[in-house]
């Protein structure tokens, strides 16, 4: 089973009440959610506490209430709603890495006096695709914004990071390149190793 690191799209308190993980709720997400009667009558208190707790989402809760009490199997899976499928940990990490070379890429343009090749906005990190592409996009908006972290890519993207094109195969090439780089010079690339990273074509 990978690991995974969710991002919730719709923030609410209902995972905030689970004192301990329930695995056998989950037999086909988003399809068909399967709960024994223990598991309905411990769902029906938790969404009964939440709408005390949420007087302005009460009836958001009540109405899931009502479908695990009544057994409107179909209905089950609206509780999850909000959550997205994620994205594992090797996927993360290749975002983070992706951000690094970019965060080199910045780094390395301002060492140089008199750039020739380069320019701040060709260094700037195009995002990731907003429609087939969109849980990286979302993971960057999380890291840089949420986490406050890369502050030079935040300042340079103005906070918007959607390409209208998909990278991911761009930047795998890219990533492979950098590295070797790294290896034979540092994290401060010249002017001329940037410029071919940038410049890579996939096809």
């Amino acid at each position: 089973m990978r690991t995974t690191c969710k991002r919730q799209h719709r923030p609410t308190a209902f995972a905030a009440v689970y004192t301990s993980p329930l695995p056998a709720i989950y037999k086909i997400k988003k399809l068909i959610m399967q709960l024994d009667i223990k598991e309905r009558l411990q769902l029906s208190y938790q969404l009964k506490i939440l709408e005390k707790l949420y007087p302005e989402e009460k009836d958001y809760y009540a109405n899931h209430r009502k479908a695990i009490e009544d057994g409107y199997e179909l209905h089950y899976t609206w509780i999850t709603e909000h959550l997205s499928d994620g994205l594992s940990s090797e996927e993360c990490t290749f975002v983070l890495d992706v951000l690094d070379m970019y965060a080199s890429f910045h780094y390395s343009f301002l060492q140089i006096e008199k750039p020739t090749k380069l320019t701040l906005s060709k260094v700037k990190f195009p995002g990731f695709d907003g429609n087939h592409e969109t849980m990286y996009m979302a993971y960057t908006k999380y890291f840089i914004e949420d986490l406050d972290r890369f502050g030079e890519i935040k300042e340079t993207t103005n906070g918007y990071y959607n390409s209208h094109s998909e990278m991911i195969p761009k930047y795998r090439k890219m990533l492979l390149k950098w590295k070797q780089f790294k290896i034979d010079y540092s994290y401060k690339l010249t002017e001329e190793q940037v410029s071919e990273l940038i410049d890579i074509h996939v096809y």
